[in-house]
């Protein structure tokens, strides 16, 4: 079949090893679908919105008009077949909690949902979703971390541990990681380093900073803010 094409009945299985489906495409699931076929993954999408659904009709594998708290409607489609799906409904809790509590009665390897509030997730987390996303509100505190801090950028990689963008400071330029005493006296650890005129580097004991490198710092969120200050 064409890479990309559109269905509103029934339609061939396009579950491989690396496709997903994505179901809901507003705002949040179009992004990530259209992200996912960037990256070469195979993706499904599905919506109720027959305007959305052929506006991505030439951008998907396969965009499908469907509802999906049907769970003859899921079965149809192939969704069992799928070892990740994302539950990317907006603001109907109803239907975002029917469709994945089918996807997990299906037995869908993987199953992401996203959550509009807090109460959503908790809902979600309980019916046994494998990972309950919170883009507002994820977004909010990474920006929050980052008006308040000096790094470049901030990813929260779990709660309490985090990874910032920063510049090397001046104290650790000129000798080697070892030698900075990095890891006892800030307790934090340089994953990587890209100089200001090359690519990305891992870092390694005997890496030598410049002025101008540009550094990944992981550690505890207190002690890699703390550290994107130095200067």
């Amino acid at each position: 079949m064409s890479r990309r094409s559109t269905h509103t009945g029934p339609l061939h299985r396009i579950a491989e090893a690396d496709s997903v489906a994505v179901i809901g495409l507003g705002r949040f699931g179009s992004s990530l679908a259209l992200e996912l076929m960037d990256t070469g993954t195979e993706v499904l999408g599905i919506d109720l919105d027959d305007t959305i659904v052929q506006r991505l009709s030439g951008h998907l594998t396969q965009a499908v008009r469907a509802d999906s708290t049907k769970l003859e409607v899921l079965e149809e489609l192939g969704i069992d077949a799928f070892d990740r799906v994302v539950v990317a409904v907006g603001s109907d809790i109803k239907v975002s909690i029917l469709t994945a509590s089918l996807l997990l009665r299906l037995k869908v390897p993987v199953v992401w949902a996203k959550a509009d509030d807090e109460q959503h997730a908790i809902i979600l987390d309980q019916l046994g979703v494998h990972r309950v996303l919170s883009p507002e509100r994820d977004m909010g505190r990474r920006v929050a971390h980052l008006v308040r801090g000096a790094a470049a950028d901030y990813v929260e990689i779990d709660p309490g541990y985090a990874m910032v963008k920063t510049q090397a400071p001046a104290a650790l330029q000129g000798i080697t990681l070892s030698e900075t005493g990095i890891r006892t006296e800030h307790q934090v650890t340089v994953a990587a380093f890209r100089p200001a005129n090359g690519s990305w580097q891992n870092a390694e004991a005997a890496t030598v900073l410049h002025a101008g490198d540009t550094l990944l710092v992981v550690g505890p969120t207190a002690r890699v803010e703390a550290f994107a200050q130095l200067r």
